[in-house]
């Protein structure tokens, strides 16, 4: 199709599948998908779960040659350019002639979501955030940085790729501010001796309580968008050589298991990768079997509060009756902004047992003190 007499936005090419392990499907008529040289330029800078959706969107409309149900075939719109939208807010102006389907154009149809938009309104996808002061989650922090915590971390900026050596995935009812603080100090904890300065967070929105607890139980039963597009960064990840370490919290261990789980369908292997996950939502032992299946390294997955009612009774991980009473004394204190983020047992990374009596004594919380002490004196006296 190349002549060097053409300019590049007439130039074509083929349009081959990004990932085509991940979608099997023929095209039910003869004719080929093309794309321009200049949209092909402009699809390079996408990140695979976009260019994925162009693929996909571009595909379908060869079910009906471009003419149909499908396409924009039934608009009063030129007959030789039509336009069709992506569901990840991409679309593409295209043609149709008896042999060929053309991309001739991409275009970004969604607005990026910033801390400026409204927390409603935000969208999921890749957000970098960098270290702004040396302020770190550990035993030995004082009251007052334990206030400087959500400004230890700097503004998220959007970003198409992932590039950091870590990334990290947040859970449920973090609008994208607390989002960015929160999975830093997570991101810290797990990997603590790399002090790392950067990462990319994998920004999981949130639509309030209810929906994000039904998007919970979708991926425990099926596949959110959020976890077919994290799949997709992992694979990106992988075929580009970049060893990356994963972390989760809360929801974000669900999607974060659902992700590797999609990408194991494929026979797709994830060598190299390292994953931690704290409070996860997740039911650990499927957890282990996916990442272990995909070849991942397992740095922690069990950082959990003794006291957590997410991991404990929602994860399904330890039903039993002491761990109901134990969650159910601790639950008025997961999720709320009247109490202190460092007396809840889910918020921030779980370090241990005699440092949670105290902040929870500091805090005020004496009967929850006494409770979990008498739970760290009788596993003791276990062992």
């Amino acid at each position: 199709m190349k002549n060097n007499n053409l300019p590049d936005h007439h130039q074509l090419i083929p349009l081959e599948n990004p990932l085509p392990k991940w979608e099997l499907k023929q095209k039910a008529t003869g004719k080929a998908l093309m794309i321009t040289k200049e949209a092909d330029a402009f699809m390079r800078n996408l990140n695979m779960y976009d260019k994925t959706r162009v693929y996909k969107a571009a595909e379908q409309l060869t079910s009906d040659g471009g003419y149909g149900l499908n396409s924009a075939g039934f608009k009063k719109s030129p007959m030789f350019m039509r336009y069709q939208s992506c569901s990840s807010g991409l679309g593409f102006m295209y043609s149709v002639n008896p042999e060929m389907i053309v991309v001739n154009q991409i275009k970004l149809d969604r607005h990026i979501t910033s801390l400026h938009t409204p927390p409603n309104k935000q969208q999921m996808g890749l957000f970098e955030v960098s270290r702004t002061s040396n302020i770190r989650w550990h035993e030995s922090i004082s009251s007052d940085d334990i206030a400087k915590l959500t400004r230890a971390w700097g503004e998220p900026k959007a970003v198409p790729k992932i590039s950091t050596e870590h990334v990290a995935i947040n859970g449920m009812l973090n609008d994208l501010e607390k989002a960015s603080w929160l999975m830093g100090v997570h991101m810290d904890t797990a990997y603590w001796d790399d002090y790392a300065k950067i990462y990319t967070l994998v920004y999981n929105p949130t639509r309030g309580g209810i929906p994000d607890f039904f998007e919970c139980i979708l991926d425990k039963i099926g596949t959110s968008k959020l976890a077919e597009f994290l799949a997709v960064m992992m694979v990106e990840s992988q075929q580009t050589g970049k060893k990356r370490k994963w972390t989760a919290h809360s929801q974000g261990g669900i999607i974060l298991t659902r992700a590797v789980e999609l990408v194991n369908k494929r026979n797709i292997r994830l060598d190299g990768q390292r994953v931690s996950i704290h409070a996860g939502g997740n039911k650990k032992k499927r957890a282990e079997k996916a990442f272990l299946k995909a070849g991942m390294t397992i740095d922690n997955i069990k950082r959990d509060h003794p006291c957590d009612i997410v991991p404990n009774i929602a994860g399904m991980n330890d039903l039993s009756w002491s761990s109901i009473k134990r969650s159910a004394s601790h639950a008025s204190l997961v999720a709320g902004s009247k109490r202190p983020v460092e007396a809840s047992p889910h918020t921030l990374p779980y370090l241990s047992a005699e440092y949670s009596i105290r902040l929870l004594q500091m805090c005020g919380y004496h009967d929850k003190a006494e409770k979990l002490a008498g739970f760290v004196t009788k596993e003791i006296g276990k062992s």
